[in-house]
């Protein structure tokens, strides 16, 4: 079993000895091969490295529509009638809050991130918590 797999393969070198002496397109065929390999290696991981980092999030929109943002005169007829109830600082002040929501006044972009800062405290000081062990 094994000759004739070693004379399939010497055949093949033969061949291969008779087209290209020299070996110059093997080298080029091959040298080719691992350079595409690599760049087809590099994209992959930059593409996956910018997905896992969040470079391809998508922006919150700025744009505000007319429909959601009622104006100061809306609120202000909103807290006009209401303030004809009884309460009228309640009304007023749950009008305030539904237009400054409506207005993204109240929230703020957040960037997305959570930085955790390590302290040190007595409980994960390394050098308290060997144990002192006598001689």
């Amino acid at each position: 079993m094994t000759t004739f797999l070693f004379s399939i393969l010497t055949a093949g070198s033969d061949r291969m000895a008779q087209t290209d002496p020299h070996g110059w397109t093997l080298t080029i065929i091959s040298v080719t091969v691992v350079f595409l390999a690599l760049i087809v290696l590099y994209f992959l991981y930059n593409l996956s490295g910018k997905i896992f980092t969040g470079a391809f999030k998508r922006k919150p929109s700025t744009k505000k529509t007319n429909a959601q943002v009622p104006d100061a005169e809306v609120a202000a007829a909103i807290a006009l009638a209401l303030d004809m109830e009884e309460d009228g600082d309640t009304y007023a002040a749950i009008a305030t809050a539904i237009h400054l929501y409506l207005a993204s006044g109240v929230h703020d972009t957040e960037p997305g991130i959570v930085t955790i800062t390590r302290k040190d405290s007595p409980w994960n000081n390394k050098a308290l918590t060997f144990r002192k062990l006598p001689r």
